[in-house]
């Protein structure tokens, strides 16, 4: 009889309160140079963040108490959710350098797009969760008529949930952030390839994107030009320009050696625009070395293994599906933002979950996480109660042939 989990899992848990208690040691660290030139003795980004790890952990954890049936139809409100939260960013969002991502409610700002992760996660997942194969094509069914009957209209009909994905990726891009919306894209891929969907479906998704992530780089000149000028920012016509940022971290990280030049001793926090989001690596790895950033990979991808093995024991797709998805966004984002850091690829704006500041990124992350275990425990529930059953008739049965 498999047992139930009555409780959340610690390793999951602990990693991540892990990892969340090292965000905010590394968002103190790198914010707290521009705030002593503001004259504030704590820095503006580790408050905010400090008060979102409060609300994001009570708010996975109240997710553990989701009931099952529930699950039957929170995703879809999940999703409508978002997606008037993507809506309303358009309408009367606040824009900051040039970019309309947030809805500004005076005490707090919400970023509507780190939600789409967790929307897409969940719907796909109930959606797939109880899909079937599709039917073959009959023997002698050749002919092209035959041939739309019998597959390119089911398949079109079976291929409809991507709709609902290129509709969040598309909203994401236009704020415009293309980095949100590829990665959209991305755990839907990973979604649809655990759910044995057809390679077609696999390669439309891969077409669109592939198609709408070239208009959008073409359309925004800056976009290109720092993907042409990427081989080239350490000349001096590019490091105090388009490659001041990635130049500013490199060098940064390669100054940290193997051991760092000690906390609160690093460069980059003094150098970089915006130290505490997409580059607060660049002070970790400056700061603490190689061992530093390793040890923060290393908790980040002891989160992306235990997901997947509580995806492997999960006992219904649903569950499944939500765990492989959330440990494809974390590990996927998670090497995105070293690479970008370390100028292995350009700039994109992807945000290192967990260890960035990023109050709506944050609390994304924990939802994710709290409805990974709340499905993992009641699949279980429920394959204990039906072998309970089974177990149950078994002896009924066996005391009557005794008799």
């Amino acid at each position: 009889m498999v047992a139930a989990i009555k409780k959340p899992d610690g390793v999951l848990f602990w990693l991540s309160v892990v990892a969340t208690s090292i965000g905010l040691l590394a968002i103190y660290d790198a914010g707290y140079a521009r705030s002593a030139v503001d004259g504030a003795a704590i820095p503006r980004e580790f408050k905010s963040q400090l008060v979102s790890a409060l609300v994001a952990v009570a708010f996975g954890s109240l997710v553990w108490f989701v009931r099952r049936q529930t699950w039957k139809w929170l995703p879809w409100a999940f999703y409508g959710a978002t997606l008037l939260g993507l809506l309303a960013v358009k309408l009367f969002g606040t824009e900051i350098n040039g970019a309309t991502r947030w809805i500004d409610f005076k005490v707090f700002t919400v970023q509507p797009a780190e939600f789409a992760k967790v929307a897409v996660i969940l719907l796909l997942a109930v959606i797939f969760a109880d899909r079937r194969e599709a039917n073959p094509l009959p023997k002698g069914k050749t002919h092209w008529a035959e041939r739309l009957d019998y597959v390119w209209i089911p398949r079109l009909a079976r291929g409809w949930p991507l709709i609902f994905v290129l509709v969040l990726a598309g909203l994401v891009l236009v704020e415009p952030d293309l980095a949100t919306a590829l990665m959209v894209v991305v755990i839907a891929g990973a979604i649809l390839l655990m759910g044995r969907v057809s390679r077609g479906s696999l390669m439309t998704l891969v077409a669109v994107s592939a198609i709408a992530v070239t208009f959008m780089v073409i359309k925004e000149p800056y976009r290109m030009t720092r993907m042409l000028n990427h081989g080239d920012r350490w000349s001096s016509s590019n490091i105090d320009g388009i490659g001041y940022q990635t130049t500013q971290s490199e060098a940064s990280m390669s100054y940290g050696g193997f051991f760092g030049v000690g906390l609160g001793k690093g460069r980059a926090k003094h150098t970089l625009p915006a130290p505490t989001t997409d580059f607060v690596m660049a002070t970790v790895s400056e700061e603490t070395g190689l061992v530093g950033t390793l040890c923060v990979l290393s908790v980040l991808g002891g989160i992306v293994w235990r997901l997947i093995h509580l995806a492997r024991a999960a006992k219904d797709q649903f569950a499944r599906l939500v765990n492989y998805g959330t440990a494809t966004w974390i590990g996927v984002q998670s090497c995105t933002n070293i690479v970008m850091a370390n100028g292995f690829v350009p700039p994109i704006g992807v945000p290192m979950p967990f260890i960035s500041a990023g109050g709506s990124s944050l609390l994304a992350l924990w939802i994710a996480i709290g409805a990974s275990q709340s499905l993992l425990r009641k699949s279980t529930e429920e394959v204990t109660e039906h072998e309970a059953r089974r177990h149950r008739r078994w002896h009924r049965r066996t005391r009557i042939s005794r008799a």
